[in-house]
């Protein structure tokens, strides 16, 4: 716990939320922001990695948990305010490359506006849905598989089980790489599969959010097929005649680009979900894309 808090206030805002919501007792979100001077995405992704330290009440005031508030004593006491609550902006190419590589503002509707956190996953899954059945494409995993004895069933059946199969192995690596494996333990009589059960029951809310993370960075795996369909309606001869060894060449790199965008978005959504580090959330993404490699490699689908 020391060390998940050590790194959590090496972070200059989230010392700054927490000597904010300290000095105020009690304040609301665009209160805090307007404070600290930082957008909302920043705000609502630093509350999230600050689960344990700061709460909402009723009226959805933040104010600070006990072991907050242990935390605001120490740091008031050992640091120097002033120095702890400057607004030195981070350099304008650290936050471009920020907002690039590490999108976390894209996922905070979801966690933060139920209306959003409807459509957006919804918008996803429906644009990839229409774009490949289109297009006789079949997603498996983290591949699109052109196929073209297609069927609609197919289509389904493979969308389903590669969403199962991601949420499974993102949640499980996710689940390992914040150490609680290490903590995890059958106890009061109960075998481990009473415990994950009791642990999945337990924050049931949470993994639907996590879902509707990974559902919305599944989005660019349309790229390849939606290039496909403007070339086909509008006849711009973008990909090269299909069969040939540039067709497979410009569908392969359209694929890796695709791919890539996914893990961008998969690592921020997973780490802003999961409250973990972005270092953690890369790895997790990063195998998930081997993992999908070797499972479509083994299957002869590459």
């Amino acid at each position: 716990m020391e060390e998940d808090v050590m790194w959590l206030l090496r972070h200059k805002n989230r010392r700054r939320i927490i000597l904010a919501i300290g000095e105020a007792g009690k304040i609301g979100a665009t209160a805090l922001r307007d404070k600290l001077g930082i957008s909302t995405g920043s705000l609502y992704y630093n509350l999230r990695q600050l689960g344990g330290l700061v709460q909402q009440d009723q009226k959805r005031n933040y104010t600070l948990t006990p072991e907050g508030q242990r935390i605001y004593k120490a740091l008031i006491e050992r640091m120097e305010p002033e120095e702890l609550l400057s607004k030195e902006p981070p350099s304008r190419i650290v936050s471009v490359l920020s907002s690039i590589f590490f999108p976390v503002s894209l996922f905070t509707p979801i966690y933060e506006n139920v209306a959003m956190r409807i459509f957006l996953p919804l918008l996803s899954i429906s644009v990839i849905s229409a774009l490949m059945i289109y297009t006789k494409f079949i997603p498996f995993i983290l591949h699109v598989l052109e196929r073209p004895r297609f069927t609609v069933l197919e289509f389904g059946t493979n969308f389903l089980l590669s969403i199962l199969i991601i949420y499974i192995y993102a949640s499980v690596m996710s689940w390992i790489a914040t150490g609680n494996v290490k903590t995890f333990r059958a106890t009061s009589g109960k075998g481990i599969l009473s415990n994950i059960k009791d642990w999945f029951k337990n924050n049931y809310a949470e993994h639907v959010k996590f879902l509707l993370c990974l559902l919305l960075s599944l989005l660019p795996l349309a790229i390849l097929p939606g290039i496909v369909t403007i070339d086909r309606l509008f006849k711009f001869n973008i990909m090269p005649p299909s069969g040939t060894a540039n067709y497979f060449i410009t569908r392969d790199v359209l694929l890796l680009v695709s791919q890539g965008i996914t893990i961008i978005l998969m690592t921020a959504g997973i780490s802003y979900a999961k409250n973990i580090k972005w270092q953690s959330a890369a790895m997790v993404s990063f195998s998930l894309l081997y993992f999908s490699f070797f499972v479509n490699k083994v299957m002869g689908f590459v």
